[in-house]
């Protein structure tokens, strides 16, 4: 005669074995959902265990890092048709003139009356802000040598806007370019030796490049357009360009050894995309876009390693002309404060902003030394 606990389990067909199994399945099922935490012993407490031969618990495993996304990827380079321009190391920048460690930042300002723009220079950190010359020119895109020795800028002294140099030991200050129609946005090559500039007459901008004596001019686009030049690559093989000549707002670069436009950032959205400054490194760059859903414009970084670009600012100030610092830990830039433009740094990810200039009058296109 069966059990009870036999006959509860068996009929007359036999199924004790199923119905083991799926009481055995059920429990594993348990097991698997809720899991088996063991609870972690040290490493002392391991010890003693094996010496009074008890069985000793594996110390659970620690959970994984959680894995941070990746920066937000606004746009992939559809035609990557370029080797990745990076150096291993960046460009060693020179000692700020004078010496010390205590960098500078160069820029424009109408703080003077209000209306003519002329050139500053300051501390990094805001301090000691002193006005480099008196005119009733506007002066304006200032942008200091490698050096450190030596301020390039456009302005108005003639009759039309030029590129000037200027000695800051003496402050003597020399024309560079001549002839008709305008030339500004001057930029350094890194060794001193060069100028990229904007021309601009009839009716289109293009990009052009200058022996810094003034000799050997030549125009580097023809394109019919609007067409700025914002630097060159640590090297001095490329120049970074901001381009409407497909009637939208793209960024490219070119190789001055051939001048063949190399597209980076191609749209057919009506945004603007401009301001592309290489990194000291050569591997980044660093532009201004309202390009998506951003209303305002703000600052991203554009990867030439993996040729897509992320937004490195959101908030509802319009931010341009952004360069980094000589070492690529900083950016410098101008954005929208009590109605005037000022001058701002932020570390070179975005974080902690720092406005410097906290003026009632426009501040534009800081440049380091």
């Amino acid at each position: 005669m069966k059990s009870w606990f036999v006959s509860s389990f068996i009929d007359d067909e036999g199924t004790f074995l199923k119905s083991v199994t799926l009481l055995a399945l059920i429990i594993l099922i348990l097991i698997f959902v809720f899991g088996y935490h063991p609870t972690p012993v040290t490493i002392a407490a391991s010890v003693e265990a094996l010496a009074a031969g008890e069985p000793v618990l594996a110390a659970a495993v620690a959970p994984l890092p959680r894995i941070l996304s990746q920066p937000k990827t606004l746009y992939l380079a559809e035609r990557p048709t370029f080797p990745p321009l990076v150096q291993t190391t960046p460009v060693p920048t020179p000692t700020p003139a004078g010496g010390g460690i205590l960098r500078k930042i160069a820029f424009a300002s109408n703080r003077s009356d209000g209306r003519h723009y002329q050139l500053y220079l300051m501390d990094a950190d805001g301090n000691h802000c002193e006005r480099l010359m008196e005119s009733n020119a506007f002066d304006r895109d200032p942008h200091l040598s490698y050096d450190g020795h030596c301020l390039a800028f456009s302005s108005n002294r003639t009759s039309t806007y030029q590129i000037y140099v200027m000695d800051l030991a003496t402050r003597a200050i020399r024309q560079v370019t001549h002839g008709v129609g305008d030339k500004t946005n001057p930029f350094w090559s890194p060794d001193g030796r060069s100028l990229l500039y904007t021309t601009h007459r009839d009716g289109s901008a293009e990009t052009g490049i200058i022996s810094a004596d003034g000799s050997q001019m030549r125009q580097l686009t023809h394109w019919f357009g609007h067409t700025h030049g914002y630097g060159f690559s640590p090297d001095g093989a490329y120049v970074s360009l901001e381009s409407s000549r497909n009637n939208r707002s793209e960024i490219f670069m070119m190789k001055l050894q051939d001048q063949k436009p190399i597209p980076l950032i191609e749209t057919d959205e009506l945004t603007y995309m401009g301001d592309p400054v290489f990194s000291p490194v050569g591997n980044k760059m660093v532009f201004s876009s309202n390009s998506l859903d951003r209303m305002t414009r703000q600052l991203y970084i554009y990867d030439l390693n993996w040729q897509k670009y992320y937004r490195i600012t959101d908030d509802e100030m319009d931010k341009d002309d952004p360069i980094f610092s000589p070492d690529g830990t900083l950016i410098a830039y101008v954005a929208r404060w009590e109605n005037a433009w000022n001058i701002f740094i932020m570390d070179a990810d975005g974080q902690h902003v720092r406005n410097l200039t906290r003026s009632y009058y426009d501040n534009l296109v800081p440049s380091w030394r």
